[in-house]
């Protein structure tokens, strides 16, 4: 979590953030629960949700400069939201689950989410607001490109490059070494043994691409 004083919002009231907001409940970190302020939408508000305020985007302006958590999956959403956000003064916070295991001499940037039960590996460089959902395994000297979401035990081998935006499927396996261009989408339980074009979407084991 984001370390300073700044109170801290979770945009997003799906069930990424709902989910999100129970890891930072239950956590050992006393301090980081306590600087957390509300839920923000774009859609209607509502008066709570689990004792946190949620509150409307114009309503969200009078808590001022805060921290916030983009519990949003689609990595074109998030590249948006993340622009119209920090037009706001709000600034990317950090979230790294107390049970992830890291590595050593790694870089994780700014707005990114790692959820519970993750490795990241020694080496391994994550670009900003990228998704790390429960279970997934990044390999050692892997670089994960801005944006990109690994929706869940995902298993990105050693030395793979993930471009921007790239969206990986729960379960889906990349195999070491590989190239994955930018958006591209990799379906729900696949295999890829070889390099993915830029927009391209595979499926499959082993992975072939979408007619």
């Amino acid at each position: 979590m984001s370390a300073g004083n700044r109170g801290t919002v979770i945009f997003g009231m799906g069930g990424l953030a709902r989910e999100l907001w129970g890891w930072i409940r239950t956590a050992r970190d006393v301090e980081a629960r306590e600087r957390m302020v509300a839920f923000v939408v774009d859609a209607p508000e509502t008066d709570c949700y689990d004792g946190m305020p949620v509150l409307a985007r114009e309503r969200a302006r009078e808590l001022g400069e805060v921290d916030y958590l983009l519990a949003v999956a689609d990595p074109g959403v998030r590249k948006r939201l993340s622009i119209e956000l920090d037009a706001l003064g709000w600034r990317p916070g950090t979230y790294v689950h107390e049970s992830a295991m890291l590595g050593v001499n790694i870089d994780i940037g700014a707005g990114t989410l790692v959820f519970p039960r993750c490795s990241i590996s020694s080496d391994a460089r994550i670009g900003a607001h990228v998704l790390v959902n429960g279970g997934t395994a990044i390999g050692h000297d892997c670089v994960i490109g801005a944006y990109t979401s690994l929706l869940g035990g995902n298993s990105i081998n050693g030395g793979v490059v993930l471009g921007e935006g790239v969206l990986v499927g729960a379960g889906a396996s990349i195999h070491p070494g590989r190239t994955v261009g930018d958006g591209a989408v990799i379906a729900m339980g696949s295999a890829v043994f070889r390099n993915v074009r830029t927009r391209q979407t595979v499926y499959g084991n082993p992975a072939r691409t979408l007619d």
